[in-house]
């Protein structure tokens, strides 16, 4: 889950196809609800709230891996 953590940190910015990627990866085994995941993809696709994105996204992966 650390290794998936890293990709998360190291996406680019507004347009990197990978940020789609990884929450649909995030999707396959992690259990947060669909409200959730929809709220992320929502925010990664304008300029002006892909960061939010992907603040969540890094806030769910961390949650994850603490409540391992």
């Amino acid at each position: 889950m650390s290794s998936f953590l890293k990709k998360v940190q190291q996406l680019r910015g507004y347009g990197d196809m990978d940020s789609y990627v990884l929450v649909k990866e995030l999707k396959k085994f992690a259990n947060l609800s669909e409200k959730n995941l929809d709220e992320i993809i929502e925010d990664f696709s304008s300029p002006k709230t892909w960061i939010y994105g992907k603040m969540k996204l890094i806030n769910d992966v961390e949650a994850l891996i603490t409540s391992a």
